[in-house]
């Protein structure tokens, strides 16, 4: 399982959870503590406290996927997994710890395979969050700015020439840092995707009880929502199944 157990008081610190008195960082202790000592279900009661409070962290989402997989509830655990490779999506841990919750799901879904530019794309954005493609976009183009600033002032024709080529090359590392910054931030916060969160459920043709069944999935299967009417998603499968589910069903990741 990696790494069981942060102690969140650094968290607090480094990644700027916001602090309302000392209540939140006591009930992090013992919820550390709770899931030391094995007593899983009490750190889950402790860890789901404080996400009630509005305070949100990686940490905080693993303990506590780490907590519900250790009372064998797979759906609860995938869903915070994911919650917290949201906020740090180059985590190893929260990666490995993921896949083996997949693992001991009932739906083995296997995805429809992606064309190999798209998978190598897909791989590129996520090396980085959001924020660190921008701080290197950024810094990129200051290079390129100064670059360009040399080859118009400079009357050497070497200088120049060097300069000229090198700022089109930044330029051009500028608007891939952009177009990964971009494609990064849809992944991660504007593609609406969910967990289901019961045993089993049947997915409809339409948002109608009495609709044609389509397809059955089980609890921790991830999904897409694709639309959304009164109290029923519209969600597609990674294998390209569409269907219809009430909203009780699944919860936004």
């Amino acid at each position: 399982m990696g790494k069981q157990v942060i102690i969140l008081f650094f968290a607090i610190f480094f990644f700027g959870i916001p602090v309302r008195g000392i209540e939140p960082n006591e009930l992090i202790e013992q919820a550390n503590q709770a899931y030391v000592n094995g007593e899983y279900s009490y750190s889950i009661e402790l860890y789901e406290s404080v996400i009630k409070q509005k305070l949100e962290a990686p940490e905080l989402y693993y303990n506590l996927g780490n907590a519900y997989f250790k009372e064998n509830k797979f759906g609860p655990a995938i869903l915070n997994y994911e919650r917290a490779l949201r906020l740090k999506p180059s985590d190893e841990n929260i990666r490995f710890n993921l896949e083996i919750a997949r693992s001991r799901i009932v739906d083995q879904i296997n995805p429809v395979p992606l064309i190999f530019y798209e998978n190598w794309w897909k791989s590129f954005y996520s090396l980085f969050s959001p924020n660190t493609w921008a701080v290197l976009l950024i810094l990129l183009l200051v290079v390129s700015l100064v670059l360009l600033g040399i080859f118009f002032f400079s009357w050497i024709r070497g200088i120049k020439k060097t300069t000229f080529s090198l700022a089109v090359l930044f330029l051009l590392l500028t608007f891939v840092c952009m177009g990964a910054a971009r494609a990064q931030y849809y992944h991660l916060f504007q593609k609406q995707e969910a967990i289901v969160m019961t045993p089993r459920v049947t997915a409809k043709s339409s948002p109608d009880e009495t609709s044609p069944d389509l397809f059955v999935i089980h609890e921790g299967s991830k999904a897409r929502i694709t639309n959304e009417l009164g109290e029923w998603y519209e969600i597609r499968l990674v294998n390209g199944n569409v269907g219809w589910l009430k909203r009780s069903a699944v919860e936004i990741i």
